[in-house]
């Protein structure tokens, strides 16, 4: 995170003093069961569907014909 965003995930944002790590969970139902226990979902949010795309980036310019 730090190369691509400079974000210092290990640094208090409000002190900017080091932070620790406390726990990494690991196996996916524990995690969930942490969230639901917090009132949270444990499910992911829905995925949206792709943006289309405007039709006239696809049409030939009529200024670039081919004669």
């Amino acid at each position: 995170m730090r190369r691509v965003f400079a974000v210092d995930v290990l640094e208090c944002p409000r002190c900017h003093g080091p932070m620790r790590i406390l726990a990494a969970i690991h196996p996916p139902d524990t995690a969930g069961a942490i969230l639901e226990c917090l009132g949270l979902s444990a499910r992911p949010p829905p995925v949206a569907p792709p943006r289309r795309t405007p039709a006239a980036l696809f049409e030939p310019d009529p200024d670039w014909s081919s004669d």
